[in-house]
């Protein structure tokens, strides 16, 4: 693991499956935690949304992550649209277009 600021690791890891109709989450997060989470998938299976909300309390320094959204385009092709709240409650977006290489 990289580290940045004061030792803080950057190396977050995600992993995402499906179980049914619910979609789930383990976030392994720079701040040490780590939680399982699940959300729904739309019924046409194209949209699923996540909110952290059995995440372990943060340390009041460091955001944690609130939510996330995932929407399939293709067997190749999906986006993230990612909320992350820093610290004092402060929203930070991201959007992510991700393609299979071939």
């Amino acid at each position: 693991m990289k580290a940045t600021g004061a030792g803080r690791p950057d190396d977050p890891i995600t992993m995402l499956y499906l179980d049914g109709d619910r979609l789930l989450l383990t976030h392994y997060c720079d701040a040490g935690k780590s939680a399982p989470h699940a959300g729904n998938m739309s019924p046409d299976g194209k949209n699923g949304g996540i909110r952290f909300s059995r995440c372990p309390p943060a340390a009041p320094q460091y955001g944690h992550m609130h939510h996330a959204v995932f929407t399939v385009i293709d067997a190749n092709h999906h986006t993230e649209d990612w909320t992350y709240m820093e610290p004092g409650d402060k929203p930070m977006h991201a959007h992510m277009d991700l393609q299979r290489t071939k």
